[in-house]
Formats: C-alpha cells, sequence, structure tokens
C-alpha cells in the first residue's frame, strides 16, 4: 500500500465532508462510493464529488457485493439519539434507529482498514448511555477491530460551530500500530479571521439606523454591558444577537 491512494467509501454521506478533508489534506484517493436517500444530497455529491458508485438507500445493499475501501466513513442518522428528538432510539419509528446495524454490516462484510463514524453527543447521554454502549460493544465483538471513541466539539478544532459530537474510529488490528490519538483542541480562533475585512474599526456611532428601533437599541444596550464588564467592544470583535428575524 506505501504510496499508493487509498480507497473511500461512505454512507449516510450528506455533504461528502470526508471527501473534502481529504482533500484539503492532500490525500491521495479513490472515491470508490458514496450512499445517501437525500436527492439533494445526491445532486450536491454528483456536482463535488462523483464516486465510482452511487447507491441510493444503504438498507437495500447487498454489502457482501459492494466495493471494498480503505477507509469508511458513516454518519448514521441522528435524530433517534437527539436529545431535542423523541430519543427512541433503535426502537426509531421511522426506522432510522437501525441503520447503524447496516452500517456494522459493511464494515464486517468488507473489513475497511479504518471507520470512522459520527452522531449527536446525545447517543451517550438518553437511557443512561445505552445505546453508546450496544454500539461499542457492537463493533468490538466484530473481534478484528481495535476502537476508541470520543466526544469532539468542532469549536475546539477551527470551525466556528458549536457542534459537539460522538466519534468512534475503528482500526482493524492487522493495520494498528498503536500510534492514533484523537486530536488535542486547539486555541480559539478570532472570528475576525472568517469576516470580511472592514475599513478602519468601527465608532460609537457606528450603529443600526434609527428606524431599526429594536436593533439600535439592543445594539447600544449590549454595548454599555461589555463595557460595563471592562471590554473594549469598538476594538474587540463580539457578536450581538440584535433583532429578530
Amino acid at each position: 500500500m506505501a504510496g499508493a491512494p487509498i480507497s473511500v467509501g461512505t454512507d449516510c454521506s450528506g455533504m461528502e465532508a470526508p471527501l473534502q478533508a481529504i482533500r484539503n489534506l492532500g490525500v491521495e484517493h479513490r472515491h470508490v462510493f458514496s450512499c445517501d436517500v437525500n436527492k439533494h444530497a445526491k445532486a450536491t455529491i454528483m456536482a463535488n464529488f462523483p464516486p465510482k458508485v452511487w447507491y441510493d438507500d444503504l438498507t437495500t445493499r447487498d454489502n457482501s457485493t459492494a466495493p471494498a475501501s480503505d477507509l469508511y466513513v458513516a454518519g448514521f442518522p441522528c435524530q433517534p439519539f437527539s436529545m431535542s428528538g423523541k430519543q427512541q432510539g433503535f426502537a426509531d419509528e421511522k426506522g432510522r434507529g437501525t441503520v447503524f446495524f447496516q452500517v456494522r454490516e459493511y464494515i464486517k462484510c468488507q473489513q475497511p482498514a479504518a471507520f470512522v463514524l459520527e452522531n449527536v453527543s446525545g447517543l451517550v447521554r438518553i437511557e443512561g448511555g445505552r445505546y453508546y454502549r450496544d454500539i461499542i460493544e457492537s463493533l468490538e465483538a466484530l473481534g478484528t477491530y481495535t476502537v476508541r471513541s470520543q466526544l469532539i466539539n468542532t469549536k475546539d478544532h477551527g470551525v466556528p460551530q458549536n457542534r459537539n459530537r460522538i466519534y468512534f474510529v475503528g482500526i482493524r488490528k492487522a493495520c494498528d500500530s498503536g500510534t492514533f490519538a484523537f486530536p488535542e483542541p486547539l486555541p480559539p480562533v478570532s472570528i475576525e479571521r472568517f469576516l470580511e475585512p472592514r475599513r478602519g474599526r468601527p465608532d460609537a456611532d457606528s450603529l443600526p439606523p434609527k428606524k431599526q428601533g429594536n436593533a439600535r437599541n439592543n445594539v447600544i444596550h449590549a454595548l454599555k454591558e461589555l463595557k460595563a464588564k471592562g471590554r473594549d467592544p469598538l476594538r474587540e470583535p463580539w457578536v450581538i444577537d440584535c433583532d429578530s428575524t
């Protein structure tokens, strides 16, 4: 495998962020398959990361004949495990809770060198962590993988979003050198790196117009609160939720 491009397959592929990440890292790869039931996700992937093989539905696929991959990535449906949903877990009334087992079936059949699975943090908490333990035990029961898991928040890794997720990483024991570690949090990134540059710094008159009364008053109030706390909102970047939609 030295020097050879890695083969990558994804399920519940969404916008195909894993392929974007691999591309950003400059890793030579072959995109062997993607799969998503959402037609808009399919259109997005086909326009940006067209795979060699496309599947419309993981649950109807014969995993014994699916393409093998070195790296397999799947973000199986989160709704059954979300704290803001019904928390039905594997018994989800729409059948989304059991998609994990289709993901596991692919891993069992094709034995990728490594896999990365992702879901909401609620999976760790609902029913006292029952579903989290079941998933870990199910993956370890395959017998061929070293399985690790960790909650990781995107805001700790250079992304301007508060998105706490549970990640499961499996490395086939025959390939595992024991060197894998989840990344350490990075220092916070200033929001100014993500904003269009402006001409000079704002001043005390840089307010919403008077005709936008609520927004103007809310900004004035926020500036006063920040100054009372010893901050300088005209020299530091702050985000103010100043008005309703």
